[in-house]
């Protein structure tokens, strides 16, 4: 979206006027049309098309062009001007500090349940950064609150129609919106909800639920509230509070026990044949890990309704489960001769029945030896299951004295950031150098196979 008739300066001209700061590049992706075009980390970006930009979403706007010239500034102080023609609509793979490009807007809230403030000490400075950023929302599906969106930026999500948004609504309760929240300014975003599902905005929804704060009859209000405000509320993701064992000074919350999690099932699923009789839609669903607490087999694929909320921990089971069927028909056979090779899996407890059928199914292929091991975790405290809440340390200590192989396997939903950080700081390459042998990362079952296919022979398709 290029402003037309603007004739680009010489570079000359642009040095000789005022310096202009830029935007610091943080991280440049492998293989993006940026890093072909030979753009490093901690130059700065002035320019696009010679129209400077002030935060992320004005960013993705003037990078969607095929044909575009930067202005950019070398850490040697020197400018320079870069063409770079990509697909429309495709990245240039470039990511700033702070991630937003102008500052972070910062979350007001001082939530009963935040689970920043149950984190322990000595992480790196980002896991204790609470954001409550529309932007961040948009464009990468984090969840707001709307309790402190000003009202110009109300009318910018508006008028560029940024859709759909994820909202933390948590109850409809006024009142008690604004004690689980620890603001008044509670209120105030279940207004600003309202106003932008009028204006035709779409919303994902989460409640996290507190067992006896706001479950039972409190639920039934919030989701019956936010089905009245009509087709522009996508889905309704609910999830569990959780709880590590760093929560020193901080309110008595209680976990879902296994008897309260088939209750809340029972709840649910009765609510959900309401909606779909009404809506047409099951509108609300239930995170992996109740089903998990009551020992139940998760629902079918049908009744994810195309996993709207996945990233929120809603379906990844079943999703797991489902590519694991593909994985029949294509298991390699390995020729006579070849060495026995050994791989490792590790996984969080709560994860342990999908990876063992996994492992069943890798075992039907000759001379490949499975070890699947079942990390505590230590940093977080051993109530906390979920895989994606293993660090670097946790792994390690997992592993130490035992039989690795060939190859050691994770999800990549242990890590962060650039896609090589654990929670910890720990990078990738910190746990291989300690591990001795390859650490793979991978998205599900048919990539760790993928994984497997650059040391196994006569791949089937």
């Amino acid at each position: 979206m290029k402003a037309a008739g603007n004739e680009c300066p010489s570079v000359k001209a642009v040095a000789d006027q005022q310096p202009e700061k830029g935007h610091l590049i943080d991280f440049v992706t492998p293989g993006s049309p940026a890093a072909k075009a030979g753009i490093e980390a901690g130059w700065r970006l002035l320019r696009i098309d010679n129209q400077k930009f002030g935060d992320l979403i004005d960013y993705r706007i003037l990078e969607s062009d095929d044909l575009l010239t930067l202005l950019v500034r070398q850490d040697t102080g020197k400018l320079k001007r870069i063409k770079i023609r990509k697909p429309a609509g495709t990245s240039l793979g470039l990511r700033y500090d702070p991630l937003t490009i102008d500052p972070l807007h910062n979350c007001p809230n001082n939530c009963l349940f935040c689970f920043v403030d149950q984190n322990p000490q000595g992480l790196r400075n980002a896991l204790y950064v609470k954001d409550d950023d529309y932007r961040l929302s948009f464009l990468y599906g984090n969840f707001i609150t709307l309790n402190r969106v000003r009202e110009k930026e109300l009318k910018r999500i508006i008028r560029l129609q940024l859709s759909p948004l994820y909202i933390s609504v948590h109850t409809t309760n006024p009142a008690l919106r604004m004690k689980m929240m620890g603001s008044k300014l509670a209120k105030k975003g279940l207004d600003n909800l309202k106003l932008l599902v009028q204006a035709g905005i779409k919303i994902h929804c989460q409640l996290v639920l507190c067992p006896e704060i706001n479950t039972g009859a409190e639920l039934e209000r919030s989701v019956a509230d936010l089905a009245v405000m009509g087709g522009n509320i996508l889905s309704v993701a609910l999830v569990p509070v959780g709880l590590t064992g760093h929560r020193s000074e901080l309110f008595a919350l209680k976990g879902f026990t296994a008897e309260k999690a088939c209750r809340l099932i029972k709840q649910v699923e009765e609510l959900q044949r309401q909606f779909l009789a009404s809506r047409g839609s099951r509108f609300i669903f239930l995170s992996d890990e109740f089903y998990n607490l009551a020992a139940l087999a998760y629902p079918p694929a049908e009744t994810y309704e195309g996993y709207p909320q996945l990233e929120n921990g809603v379906g990844l089971a079943r999703s797991f489960l489902d590519e694991l069927k593909q994985l029949d028909n294509r298991l390699p056979q390995r020729e006579p001769g070849n060495r026995e090779l050994t791989v490792t899996i590790v996984t969080g407890k709560a994860a342990v029945s999908l990876l063992e059928q996994l492992v069943a199914r890798l075992k039907l292929i000759e001379r490949l030896k499975i070890n699947l091991v079942i990390a505590e975790n230590y940093f977080f405290g051993k109530a906390v299951t979920v895989s994606g809440l293993l660090t670097g340390s946790d792994l390690l200590k997992a592993l130490e004295n035992r039989e690795k192989g060939d190859l050691v396997f994770i999800s990549n939903n242990l890590l962060r950031d650039t896609g090589d950080l654990f929670l910890d700081g720990l990078s990738v390459d910190d746990v291989e150098a300690v591990l001795k042998v390859p650490l793979r990362v991978v998205n599900g079952p048919l990539e760790l196979l993928v994984g497997l296919s650059e040391h196994l022979v006569d791949i089937q398709d």
